[in-house]
């Protein structure tokens, strides 16, 4: 391992220590309501785009609560798939769900699909949109996950199964503004955002990022 790529994995731990702690102690309420706005916001720009299949996550402790948008997209008639990790092999099945009624418990105790529940066959169904959690992202696109490395290797599956099919998958970070800093550490394997939708609105960087900006 480089001495930079040392710097940069301590880096990540302390900012992933400081982000949980300053998401943690968001009051319940305050939450809440922020998390209505952000999944306003992306479900009116998901009408806009007329988008028919989309993976999201299912919110975890102080996570963004997720379900607002997940209900309206089943509303709007989409296919959303939901993922199940598997840890024995650190990647993530996809699933199509259509109600909350088709979740358990999963790894680390976040509600997933049920281990005998469909899967759906990527790239044939592949989603259109990626919804992915964080625990900070700058305006750059860039994004500090939690560790594991399961949407990391979610995008190089799926970039390799795409390969030369001419569909790209959008990833879309969703985000309480107080996430959003300076600069997130990025290594070359981590998933850079296309879009970012905070309480604020949506922020777009899939023009900067073709002009190399």
């Amino acid at each position: 391992m480089t001495v930079r790529s040392d710097r940069t994995a301590e880096w990540k731990r302390e900012l992933r220590a400081a982000a949980a702690a300053a998401r943690g102690k968001l009051p319940g309420g305050q939450r809440e309501q922020l998390s209505s706005l952000v999944c306003r916001h992306a479900a009116e720009w998901l009408a806009g785009e007329g988008v028919k299949t989309l993976l999201a996550y299912v919110p975890f402790r102080s996570e963004l609560d997720t379900r607002p948008l997940i209900s309206s997209a089943w509303a709007a008639g989409c296919t959303v798939l939901l993922p199940r990790v598997i840890q024995a092999t650190g990647m993530m099945s996809l699933h199509p769900v259509h109600s909350w009624k088709e979740l358990v418990p999963g790894a680390y105790g976040i509600l997933e699909p049920a281990a005998d529940s469909a899967v759906m066959q990527v790239p044939l169904h592949r989603p259109e949109l990626i919804f992915a959690p964080g625990l900070a992202f700058d305006k750059r696109g860039g994004r500090l996950g939690y560790g594991g490395g399961y949407y990391d290797r979610l995008r190089a599956g799926l970039d390799t199964e795409a390969s030369g099919s001419g569909r790209d998958t959008l990833w879309i970070g969703l985000s309480f503004g107080q996430q959003v800093i300076e600069e997130v550490p990025m290594d070359n394997h981590d998933a850079c955002m296309d879009l970012l939708i905070t309480e604020d609105g949506v922020m777009d960087f899939r023009e900067e990022r073709r002009h190399g900006i």
